[in-house]
């Protein structure tokens, strides 16, 4: 699957907004996927949060998870999309760690989702 593809989704479903950009083909799959998905309320792109974490050099750097969605049950998730190969990388790993202590701090839930 390409990943490298930008460009927006128009009219979506669940978004508080009219249109959302996407930065990977990975991301419309996601989009698409979450309108279509029955026990997701709402969803979007353009949350506007920022997760402080602390690359390998020892660099504070700001990380934006690609989603925030909210379940029928009212269940908050915060939900990055990456390819199989991107997984278990140093990067992804610090990230993940970072967005899942801001996400219990909250009573959210982090998930990675892998297309």
């Amino acid at each position: 699957m390409q990943i490298s593809k930008h460009g927006t989704y128009q009219s979506p479903k669940k978004s508080p907004y009219n249109f959302e950009k996407y930065d990977s083909q990975m991301e419309l799959f996601m989009m698409q996927k979450l309108d279509d998905d029955p026990i997701v309320t709402k969803w979007m792109k353009r949350h506007g949060i920022t997760i402080p974490w602390v690359d390998a050099q020892k660099h504070m750097r700001r990380y934006c998870p690609d989603f925030i969605v909210q379940y029928v049950d009212g269940k908050r998730v915060l939900l990055e999309v990456k390819g199989f190969h991107q997984i278990d990388s140093d990067e992804v790993k610090r990230k993940r760690k970072a967005a899942e202590i801001w996400c219990k701090r909250r009573g959210m839930e982090y998930i990675t989702a892998t297309i």
